[in-house]
């Protein structure tokens, strides 16, 4: 076994008794999704940062991006957690077109539209991509800590047996334009694994275990899609990992990636939008 692998097997599980005990603090002790819901924006501040890094790679910022952009995400995300309300993804997009907006107004002078534009919209995408995103699982665990973390189950069993069944079994390239080590086997795997895992959890979600496998597949899927779209960015970015901070898991980018994109798929299943 390899010595990455091997390291993952025993970062993993520390990982995931972090998540239970958060889980049993909101759902046993505050009784409400407060714990878990700061670590939600906590991550998406820091994957804002990583999400900067990375763009800063490829376009010429000034200095104070990442201030800029965290403030106004904190500034929308506070009073939503102080009122225990989940944060509307409309109000994130707000803030991601009004921060990119003022940044442009106040950079164009400095420099010229022409240099501030694209600063600007990487100031707004960043925003979107990880806050807009987030929001949609933010919705879930203000509605159920349970439902959320179900969710995030599920999406973690696409990225893992992926990840176990590809590195070992895995040969025919899926995107090796995008990430080289994807493969059909793995992501058949990662889908069947979240189908099934979805199923088990199936009195968290919705419906009957079989419609709950339905959904655990799409969700797995969104989660495979979503690694695809972080890999080509990082590819874009001519980085491996979104940062050092996890070590063998890359940044926090690389932990979320996955979930960002099923968070909304699983939102439409729920809720149905």
């Amino acid at each position: 076994m390899k010595a990455a692998m091997k390291k993952r097997l025993v970062l993993g599980p520390i990982l995931v008794a972090a998540l239970a005990g958060i889980y049993w603090l909101d759902a046993e002790v505050l009784g409400r999704p407060m714990l878990s819901r700061i670590l939600l924006w906590t991550m998406a501040v820091v994957g804002l940062h990583e999400v900067l890094a990375i763009g800063r790679r490829k376009v010429d910022t000034n200095p104070g991006l990442f201030l800029y952009g965290a403030l106004a995400l904190i500034a929308i995300v506070v009073p939503h957690l102080v009122t225990n309300e989940p944060v509307p993804g409309m109000i994130v997009a707000l803030a991601a077109l009004i921060g990119g907006g003022i940044r442009l107004l106040g950079m164009a002078p400095l420099r010229s539209a022409q240099a501030a534009l694209p600063e600007a919209f990487l100031l707004a995408g960043a925003i979107l991509y990880v806050g807009g995103l987030l929001s949609f699982l933010d919705r879930i665990l203000a509605d159920s800590i349970a439902t959320a973390f179900a969710i995030i189950a599920v999406s973690k069993t696409s990225d893992i047996c992926g990840y176990l069944i590809g590195s070992t079994l895995g040969r025919k390239r899926i995107a090796p334009a995008l990430s080289p080590k994807k493969t059909w086997e793995g992501t058949i795997a990662g889908v069947l694994g979240s189908a099934g895992v979805a199923g088990l959890l199936a009195p968290h979600l919705v419906g009957p275990p079989w419609y709950a496998a339905i959904v655990g597949g799409l969700v797995g899927l969104a989660s495979f899609f979503g690694d695809l779209l972080e890999s080509g960015f990082k590819r874009w970015g001519g980085v491996k990992d979104s940062s050092s901070m996890l070590p063998e898991f890359g940044g926090v980018l690389d932990m979320l990636d996955g979930v960002l994109v099923a968070a909304p798929i699983a939102a439409l299943c729920l809720y149905g939008y």
